[in-house]
């Protein structure tokens, strides 16, 4: 179990560099967000491994990394995984293409949260940028998934 907490800690971090990484800045809208897709995978896949505690956590860390307003990030990702956890014993028998669509209702969920907050701080933002954030998660849901099943739900078969 200890395993599975550092390689969950190693893909938090991942997922935080992920989400600092400095990109051109006409790719930059597309970012996808990195810890709310590693947040979904372990709430699907991984259920009981991960308390809300640690969300807010991260949220935190988040919210530093990016320099935005303290909560803003935890906010969000609390109100996505509250609305996901619905979906969460059903989740794994959907096929493909619907889990790839409900992702990225999810992201598009998680970036209209911080879009709104942002717009309320009077921020300005182009309007298209949650949809293609919500584009480019859909995209990268499967290899997420692939590589999440093969380092984190390795070991756990042999317990």
């Amino acid at each position: 179990m200890m395993n599975l907490h550092l390689r969950l800690g190693i893909g938090f971090i991942a997922a935080l560099i992920l989400s600092i990484l400095p990109l051109p800045e006409f790719i930059l809208p597309f970012r996808p967000p990195w810890v709310l897709l590693l947040v979904l995978y372990i709430e699907y896949f991984l259920p009981g491994n991960f308390k809300l505690t640690a969300l807010i956590i991260v949220g935190l860390i988040l919210d530093v990394l990016l320099s935005t307003v303290i909560g803003e990030h935890s906010f969000a990702l609390l109100l996505v995984t509250w609305i996901a956890l619905s979906k969460s014993r059903r989740f794994q028998f959907f096929s493909m293409m619907q889990q790839i669509f409900l992702i990225g209702f999810f992201c598009l969920l998680y970036q209209m949260v911080i879009f709104s907050i942002d717009a309320l701080l009077g921020y300005s933002y182009s309007f298209l940028t949650p949809f293609a954030s919500a584009l480019l998660s859909m995209f990268f849901w499967p290899w997420i998934r692939l590589l999440g099943d093969d380092t984190l739900m390795n070991r756990l078969a042999y317990r």
